[in-house]
Parts: C-alpha cells; sequence; structure tokens
C-alpha cells in the first residue's frame, strides 16, 4: 500500500512495503527522489536494520550465525500505519517468530515521515522489547536524482560538507569504482548534494547518525547518488560479520529505545 502525505510546499509517498520512501516532492511537481528503474537500480530507499552491508554465509552475534540478509530484514518487511495525519504517517513493525530465526531479539521498528514546511524529516525508533542487551546496526538509503535538471551531468554536482577542513567532493563515476565511499567523524553532520556552479540541490541533516556513506552502482553511469547516514561498521570491517566487533554497533538494554533521524530539504 501506497500512502502520501501533504503540505502546502511538499509532498512525499512511501510504502508499507518495506516502510520505502518512493517519492519526495515540491508543489510546483519538482521530484527530488530517484524514481526506480531496474537498468541501474530497482530500489529506492530501503530501511537498513538490523544490519548494515553485505553478507557472505551468516552474521555473527555473541559466537551464534544468524541468517540476517545483506542490509537486514526490515526493508523486505510489511509494515502496518500506527499514526496518520496529513502531513506526517508513522509505519511500524515488530519481532516475530519468523524474525527471531534471523535476529533473536524481540525489537519494536518505526519508521515516521513528516513534513516540515519544504523539507522532509524521516525518523527510525528502535525499541528493545526484551530484558537483555539488544545490539543492531541501522542506517538509511535514500537515493536522489543526480543530475537533477535536464541537460546537466552527473560530474556537474558536487558534495560540500559544513566542518572545516573538509573538503568539497567534485562528483565522477570512477571515484566509487570500489563501492561506497565513507565519511567519519564530522563535527556538523550536514552534507550538500548541489551544482557547483549553481549551488541548488538539497540539503541532508543527519544529526543522530555517526557515519555517511555515498553510493552509485558501479560501472553503470547511474543518474543518481544515494546519501546512506549510518550507525554501523566502516567499509575496510565490510568481509567480517561478527555484528559486535562493528565500530558503530549500537546497543539498547531491556526496555530501551532511541531514535535516528535525518532531515532532507531543497537548498
Amino acid at each position: 500500500m501506497e500512502i502520501t502525505i501533504q503540505n502546502a510546499l511538499a509532498s512525499a509517498t512511501c510504502r508499507t512495503q518495506g516502510a520505502e520512501l518512493l517519492s519526495y516532492r515540491m508543489a510546483d511537481g519538482k521530484e527530488y527522489l530517484w524514481q526506480r528503474d531496474p537498468a541501474y537500480w530497482a530500489k529506492t530507499s530501503p530501511v537498513l536494520f538490523p544490519y548494515v552491508g553485505p553478507v557472505m554465509q551468516a552474521v555473527q552475534i555473541h559466537g551464534k550465525e544468524y541468517p540476517i540478509p545483506r542490509h537486514g530484514f526490515v526493508k523486505d518487511t510489511i509494515f502496518e500505519v500506527a499514526e496518520q495525519g496529513e502531513d506526517y504517517v508513522t509505519l511500524q513493525t515488530e519481532a516475530s517468530d519468523a524474525t527471531k530465526e534471523m535476529y533473536p531479539y524481540a525489537f519494536a521498528f518505526t519508521v515516521t515521515f513528516r513534513l516540515q514546511g519544504a523539507a522532509l524529516e524521516v525518523v527510525y525508533g528502535v525499541a528493545n522489547r526484551g530484558s537483555e542487551e539488544m545490539p543492531f546496526l541501522i542506517g538509511g538509503h535514500p537515493a536522489f536524482g543526480c543530475p537533477m535538471e535536464e541537460g546537466e551531468q552527473f560530474t556537474d554536482y558536487m558534495l560540500q560538507f559544513e566542518d572545516a577542513g573538509v573538503d568539497d567532493v567534485h562528483l565522477t563515476y570512477p571515484m566509487f569504482d570500489n563501492d561506497a565511499i565513507l565519511f567519519e567523524n564530522l563535527e556538523r553532520r550536514t552534507v550538500k548534494l548541489i551544482h557547483q556552479e549553481t549551488k541548488k540541490g538539497i540539503r541532508f541533516d543527519f544529526p543522530d547518525y555517526l557515519s555517511v556513506a555515498f553510493w552509485t552502482p558501479i560501472k553503470k553511469d547511474a543518474p543518481f547518488l544515494c546519501i546512506e547516514p549510518w550507525c554501523a561498521g566502516t567499509l575496510d570491517q565490510v568481509p567480517s560479520t561478527d555484528l559486535l566487533k562493528k565500530k558503530y554497533v549500537q546497543f539498547l538494554n531491556g526496555g530501551e529505545s532511541k531514535e535516528y533521524r535525518f532531515l532532507v530539504q531543497p537548498c
């Protein structure tokens, strides 16, 4: 099922399958989110939980192996609508016998989409409904059209950070030939994806995440770029699937909960 929220300035559409964001559009019709094309990538904005990254065989948790799929299983789960208004919606899912075969914890997971003027806030909520400490990785994977206007090229765009000493990244396809690129230790957890000359594009804030990755499919010259806020491992840790050894693994004690938000808006 697809759900659209809107206000006078913008609208957003998500679906209950995986709580995936499908569209983020301005009132004038300007679409910022990548519109799926299997020739490049059939997704738009998968939700990554409770694992981030590829899995060769199984994920290890406290020495035991679990068949958690690549980027976790929440992206393949059917969510229910928990709450909804004209400009917001909250979707929810929780542990089941099926998920406990892959991940042995009593979790609850929500995704809230909320328009704030022209901006879209996305909040992932994680709760530990069990009594034992619960480890997990979490991340977003939204893809944005790049280039954003007719007649432009991918290489016309750059990533601009607000931290002093962090250089602008001028986009080229070969920089992604070894997969994603990752930035850590940013004090100002904000990045802009903008045209190098017009400076128009989007601003992306990720205050609750510890790193941010950027990705476009290898050697496909795809017309989009993913901005991926992560609390997960680093790229050199990809071969290891021991969840507890990941650099940014998160923990919740029994009964605890935590929110992870990102915000996107035109600039």
